[in-house]
């Protein structure tokens, strides 16, 4: 049986403040509490993997991959709606020249390794962050579009620096979610 893991960037300062608080607001007004809030984080990848020597593999992988990449900058700029199955709501990350490129590090550096990774090219991955509609509570279509209508005008830009990736399970709301943290180096040129 295969199983699926997600390497992530959590991002910090202003990007992670305004995300919280933006998710807070929504979860509130919409009541999507049946459990505790996921944590901010923007996938950078997914692997599927089939057993435990096959995960520490792809963490001793991932550690040569990442051995350079240099921490980066996000940009946030405004928020996304995902429509019907996942009515989610989330925070566009603008797709940098930088970020692509560091996707495509990744995701190809993992292909050449044999790992088996989400079939996104780097000109289809949108990335971003979820808000609500993947964790929570199902909501209907009608509350995700009332949301996108709360979130959609307000003007939302802002950035983080990425210094580490880190590598979950997919269960977000658990202490053992986080299998492997990965240092990014830092750049003479930040």
């Amino acid at each position: 049986m295969e199983n699926l893991v997600y390497l992530v960037a959590v991002p910090t300062g202003k990007l992670l403040h305004c995300s919280r608080k933006i998710q807070k607001f929504l979860w509130d007004k919409y009541n999507l509490h049946i459990d505790q809030q996921p944590e901010i984080h923007l996938t950078m990848d997914a692997v599927y993997y089939e057993n435990s020597l096959e995960l520490e593999k792809l963490t001793n992988a991932l550690q040569e991959i990442l051995k350079d990449i240099p921490s980066f900058e996000v940009m946030a700029n405004g928020f996304s709606y995902i429509p019907c199955p996942y009515n989610c709501i989330t925070i566009h990350i603008v797709k940098t020249k930088e970020l692509k490129s560091i996707y495509e590090h990744i995701h190809e550096g993992l292909i050449r390794k044999g790992f088996r990774v989400r079939a996104f090219h780097s000109h289809e991955i949108i990335f971003h962050i979820s808000l609500a509609g993947i964790y929570g509570r199902p909501w209907t279509e009608e509350e995700s579009q009332n949301a996108w209508q709360d979130v959609k005008d307000f003007q939302f830009q802002c950035h983080s620096r990425i210094n580490e990736l880190q590598l979950w399970y997919p269960d977000v709301h658990s202490d053992k979610k986080v299998i492997a943290k990965f240092q990014l180096f830092e750049s003479k040129d930040q």
